[in-house]
């Protein structure tokens, strides 16, 4: 079939937000926001993953999503259900990188030619991209190796 999921990209969570703002997700209920929320659309699932960074696996089919697509809609998707729970007041992004360096483990880490993206929960996004330096780590990249999604809560 056309859409059936044939590219991986992986989740990782970054809470930057101060504890008692909102319910910070555990692993599991991270990968529950997702699973439930691509269970009912084409072309795309997420399942989680046991890796000390990586939370969740995302794979969706490149005839319907490109991978900033697909980034996208997880800001989305986060974004959404916590303003279902009445939260507001801060920005979830996705950042996200092409892997082109050969993987250090095998499955379920990221493996090269895969996307892994960071979903971040936090108050002041700019603070946050400093304290990663994002500009300089994207910067030598090509611009379609990377991607930088905001969704305002």
């Amino acid at each position: 079939m056309a859409d059936q999921p044939d590219s991986r990209m992986l989740l990782s969570h970054n809470f930057a937000l101060l504890e008692g703002e909102i319910h910070p997700l555990n692993r599991a209920e991270f990968a529950e926001v997702f699973s439930q929320a691509f269970a009912d659309k084409a072309g795309i699932g997420a399942t989680y993953i046991e890796n000390p960074h990586w939370v969740v696996e995302v794979r969706y089919a490149k005839v319907r999503y490109t991978a900033k697509s697909a980034g996208e809609l997880c800001a989305e998707t986060l974004a959404n259900y916590r303003k279902d729970s009445k939260a507001a007041g801060f920005t979830v992004m996705a950042l996200g990188g092409l892997k082109t360096t050969p993987p250090t483990g095998g499955p379920p880490s990221l493996q090269q030619g895969e996307w892994g993206v960071d979903v971040v929960e936090t108050k002041q996004p700019d603070e946050f991209l400093d304290e990663i330096n994002w500009d300089k780590l994207t910067a030598a990249k090509p611009a379609d190796s990377v991607f930088r999604i905001d969704q305002s809560i």
